[in-house]
This record gives C-alpha cells, sequence and structure tokens, in this order.
C-alpha cells in the first residue's frame, strides 16, 4: 500500500494502538488473515505466557508467527529448503494462506519452537497486519482466538467475553467480517521433504 493511502487508511489508528500496545508488552485480539487471533511479540516470552494463560493452552503447543514479508524467513529460520521459496512462488494468493513450519527457528522466544526446533511462520498481506508487525519490528504472535478446547470462533461476537476482556487491546477493524478457514500448514525440513500437517 502506498504511503499517502497507508496515512489515510480508516484502520491506521487502530493499528498504531495495537503496536503501543504490544510495544509494551501487552496482548491483542486482532483479526488475521485467516481467524480472529490473540498474538503478542514474538520475542516477548513474559506475554506469551500471559497469552497461553488467558486461552488455557498447554505451553508445549507453540502458536505460529506472522510476518510481513517472504524474505524475512531466512531471518527467522535456517536453512530455508529451496522448495520453500517453490511453494510461495506457486501458492495461489486467492487461496487459503499458508503456514510453512521451518527448520532451525531463531530469534524469537524458544517457547514459541517445537520441540525438534522448528518454528511456524505465515507470510501475510494485509495491510493492516503489515503496519502492525512492521510497527513492532519481530514477528507477531498468532493463535486463534478461542478457549482452550472451544472451537474457532467464525466471527468477532462469538469470542468469548473472558478473552475480550482479558487482553489489553481489542481491534476495532475487522468486527464486520466473516472469518476464513484456518490455514493450510505444511512441514518442510532441511532436505526439502513435505509434511501436510493440515491440508
Amino acid at each position: 500500500m502506498a504511503p499517502r493511502a497507508l496515512k489515510n487508511a480508516p484502520w491506521r489508528e487502530d493499528a498504531i494502538a495495537a503496536v503501543r500496545c504490544l510495544k509494551a508488552g501487552g496482548i491483542i485480539l486482532y483479526p488475521t488473515d485467516t481467524v480472529w487471533g490473540l498474538g503478542c511479540r514474538a520475542d516477548d516470552a513474559e506475554a506469551l505466557d500471559r497469552l497461553y494463560a488467558l486461552k488455557g493452552r498447554e505451553s508445549a503447543q507453540p502458536s505460529l508467527v506472522l510476518l510481513d514479508a517472504e524474505g524475512l524467513l531466512e531471518e527467522y529460520a535456517h536453512p530455508i529448503p529451496d522448495i520453500t521459496w517453490d511453494l510461495l512462488r506457486e501458492h495461489d494468493p486467492g487461496a487459503r494462506p499458508m503456514t510453512f513450519v521451518l527448520p532451525g527457528g531463531r530469534d524469537v522466544t524458544p517457547k514459541l519452537l517445537a520441540e525438534d526446533g522448528s518454528l511456524a511462520m505465515r507470510v501475510v498481506h494485509d495491510p493492516f497486519l503489515q503496519f502492525i508487525i512492521r510497527g513492532i519490528d519481530v514477528p507477531l504472535v498468532s493463535t486463534s482466538a478461542n478457549l482452550a478446547g472451544q472451537r474457532t470462533p467464525g466471527h468477532f461476537s462469538e469470542i468469548a467475553g473472558a478473552l475480550r476482556s482479558g487482553v489489553d487491546h481489542v481491534c476495532a477493524t475487522g468486527r464486520d467480517r466473516k472469518s476464513g478457514e484456518p490455514s493450510s500448514m505444511v512441514k518442510l525440513d532441511a532436505a526439502g521433504r513435505i509434511e501436510i500437517l493440515r491440508a
């Protein structure tokens, strides 16, 4: 999005408030490119602990993180199998977003890494999300906005009151739209072998 359009974007003040909250160590409730999510900075272990406690989720189940550009995959995982770029290039922009679980996750709180050291990441193209991620200058944690064991809400109105009142900022953006499906998820090892985790 062009700088002038960003300056006049209707969601700008909401995104700025979210960035300020995240920089202060807060948790936000926000619309992702798939479903409503709970998030914090990916380098903030204390905020992540609070997020998991609020959700009632086991910390042994790492969450994925959102990035604002494909090139950042190399900053937060190593090595990047060549097939990753092929999958990104061939992915239809109109299809469900795709989350990659890549080896050698780094520069995030270790609590986001799986036992094998991998990190789940998704590149987003939504201007609102990109603005927030660029504002905090680290990946944004994303876990669905439901209490552990309950279904993922399809609309903002279905999100549990305990989650709405338990976060530090509730985004106003996107409350009127229906959520999409969760992303597809593929795991790639250093040799480029593919494992489909969620079709």
